[in-house]
């Protein structure tokens, strides 16, 4: 079986880039990145992998599924897999996350993406970790991310960026005077207090995308 740094050695070579012009095409000050990639010597993150595919005018999953994607059922040109990430989003104060990496995938129906109006290449699975954000989410649970919806809608549930690194999942909610307000779902507001954003921070708030699944419809 191709292993993900055999398929970058292929793909670039398909290109016509050598090492060090593919090093330069995806901005990397040396092509030693790119043979420790091609030799399985060190795991790539979501950056680079995105960075690599956009280069090699591929697919993220095709970079790092191959042609063949294992994980769809056979006959499965209804469904489509969603990049499974290691990232951990904290429904209380938030989780930082060192390291992420693309560990498989999570099958959903196309038709049922493309009602919802969503974007395969925008889409990611993360977890959930804490209460805040029960009972509608719980500690554990699998959510589905979509990137491409950062701007801050009321009553929908984003994935927040703090400004410590650290990732949150809540509820932006807006009130009649135009403030908006970071919710947890938790009814115990001494644990899980609302926290009010201060109008000259709005523009600041990371948000890395909305949650649009976890098992049910957001």
């Amino acid at each position: 079986m191709e292993t993900l740094g055999e398929r970058i050695a292929r793909l670039r070579k398909q290109k016509g880039f050598t090492q060090g012009t593919f090093a330069e095409a995806c901005r990397w000050d040396s092509p030693s990145r790119v043979g420790n990639y091609e030799r399985n010597l060190r795991e790539p993150n979501l950056a680079d992998l995105r960075k690599m595919a956009d280069v090699l005018g591929v697919s993220l999953m095709e970079l790092i599924e191959g042609e063949q994607e294992c994980h769809e059922p056979p006959h499965s040109n209804d469904f489509q897999v969603i990049p499974q990430l290691t990232a951990v989003g904290e429904t209380g104060n938030g989780h930082l996350n060192h390291h992420v990496e693309v560990k498989g995938g999570l099958v959903f129906k196309r038709d049922w993406l493309e009602r919802m109006s969503l974007k395969t290449s925008k889409l990611y699975v993360i977890y959930a970790r804490g209460m805040s954000m029960e009972p509608t989410i719980l500690d554990g649970d699998v959510l589905l991310m979509d990137e491409s919806q950062t701007e801050p809608r009321n009553g929908k549930v984003y994935a927040i960026r703090r400004p410590d690194g650290e990732v949150s999942i809540k509820r932006l909610v807006q009130t009649i005077t135009g403030r908006w307000i970071i919710r947890s779902d938790n009814d115990d507001k001494r644990r899980y207090p609302d926290e009010e954003i201060p109008p000259d921070q709005v523009i600041d708030l990371q948000i890395l995308g909305r949650i649009v699944w976890h098992g049910g419809v957001l």
